[in-house]
């Protein structure tokens, strides 16, 4: 392939690269292996296409292994090959590859079979590719970042794929990356990428502009402006009803603008809406927010009900949680056998916050000191400080300090000062810390002044 066919490519001029590739593929060559390198070539622009290009794609290998006997040994057919029955879904093992080029496509191979460590650990340094496969390897990092649950990690890469790419694919790259940020809460970084975004939703489709304006109400919703947010998703559903296709998700957001507004029933309706836009697939992402916002609004029997039938579902890829949250609703609704079932069943898929708090309250309500106190510090330490879990869980630690006779003022006061900025003023748990740490101070003098 020729360097000027690789810029036609990263430039995003496809039908000039693709006559240009089946003009070399069907010249006259002097060697089969010229030719057979041609027909690689071509196999690869197909590869681009994934699904939609897989029989022409095949055929340029096969034709290719025809004309040539030795292609089965270039590296490059060897992964195109591989990566096109990793795309069928066959299990084969992947070829062993030296050039970049050829790595590339045995990671997107890797990919499709969902082998995504591996795929990470094949992926070579997209710098070491062409431009237009660079774009590529960066996005396709990206991809398998988010598949781990690695998310700054990922909107880094689609930030990066974003810099290398040209028209409707770096409009891609940047809502990638700004919906990924915006699922850290980092609105203001997102918002920067929607910025950047808006002047090429000319080049994109019409999905894409959904896209973009459901993207915008999510930043204004985390930035505290709902009625911004009301706006941007009239504007989305709009241009989904006009044949991009109403998708849950706006349903979801809009559910989020009246709960933030303190509309509750309009927000009931909307998730209503969610429900039967969702594809069976989605339906527990809908069932599980819409979970919480009931166990966060009282109606704990409807919560329960959402919340079960999102944690017996196994496929859920955050099922650990669902599980938690399942806990809460039977351990509010006074049943503590199940909630101890349903947080223990959340521990054993992964490390959950949410189902330490919920153990530790158990103990917690028994007067079981030492086990309230363990799992309130596990849930401390796996939650991000500042996050809900984390002032939750740290805010009991102390408590339970101060109702075990303060064996550690020092520990006490330390954490009741930490957690204090994360406070609201209104927050009845300000006094109570105050209280904790006056108390804890003493008796850390008079401890010194014995000694």
């Amino acid at each position: 392939m020729t360097p000027r066919i690789e810029e036609w490519l990263h430039q995003g001029e496809y039908d000039r690269a693709y006559d240009a590739l089946v003009a070399a593929a069907e010249r006259r060559f002097t060697t089969a292996a010229r030719a057979a390198e041609a027909l690689v070539d071509l196999a690869e622009f197909y590869s681009l296409y994934g699904e939609a290009e897989a029989e022409a794609w095949r055929a340029a290998l096969d034709e290719a292994e025809a004309r040539w006997s030795a292609a089965a040994r270039n590296e490059r057919y060897a992964a195109l090959r591989f990566e096109l029955e990793a795309l069928a879904g066959q299990v084969v093992e992947p070829p062993q590859v030296e050039q970049p080029r050829a790595a590339y496509h045995v990671a997107q191979g890797l990919a499709y079979l969902g082998r995504m460590e591996a795929a990470l650990a094949a992926l070579p340094d997209p710098e070491a590719l062409p431009p237009f496969l660079e774009a590529r390897a960066w996005a396709l990092s990206g991809r398998v970042h988010e598949s781990l649950g690695r998310l700054d990690d990922a909107a880094r890469a689609h930030e990066r794929a974003a810099g290398r790419s040209y028209g409707k694919e770096r409009l891609w790259s940047l809502l990638d990356a700004a919906a990924l940020w915006l699922e850290t809460e980092a609105a203001e970084r997102a918002q920067a990428l929607l910025v950047e975004a808006e002047p090429l939703l000319g080049e994109g489709e019409l999905s894409d502009r959904a896209t973009y304006r459901y993207l915008r109400a999510r930043v204004e919703l985390l930035l505290g402006n709902p009625e911004r947010a009301a706006e941007e998703i009239v504007q989305a559903e709009g241009l989904e009803a006009a044949g991009a296709g109403l998708s849950h998700g706006t349903a979801m957001v809009r559910a989020q603008v009246h709960q933030q507004s303190g509309r509750l029933e309009a927000a009931r309706a909307a998730y209503q809406d969610a429900e039967k836009r969702a594809a069976a697939g989605d339906l527990p992402f809908v069932w599980h927010e819409w979970g919480l916002f009931e166990l966060d609004h009282g109606d704990l029997i409807r919560a329960e009900a959402l919340l079960r039938k999102v944690a017996s579902d196994e496929a859920y890829p955050h099922r650990a949680h669902a599980l938690a949250d399942l806990a809460e609703a039977y351990y509010r609704l006074g049943d503590g056998a199940a909630a101890d079932d349903a947080a223990r069943r959340a521990l054993e898929l992964g490390t959950v916050p949410a189902a330490h708090l919920i153990l530790g309250n158990r103990a917690y309500d028994v007067g079981a000191w030492d086990e309230a106190l363990a799992h309130y510090r596990a849930a401390a330490a796996a939650a991000r400080e500042g996050d809900r879990d984390w002032v939750t869980a740290t805010e009991m630690i102390v408590d339970v300090l101060a109702q075990s006779g303060y064996p550690n003022p020092a520990e006490v006061a330390e954490l009741a000062e930490r957690l204090l900025p994360y406070l609201p003023p209104s927050d009845e748990w300000r006094e109570t810390l105050r209280g904790y740490a006056d108390r804890a101070r003493e008796l850390a003098l008079k401890g010194r002044l014995l000694n």
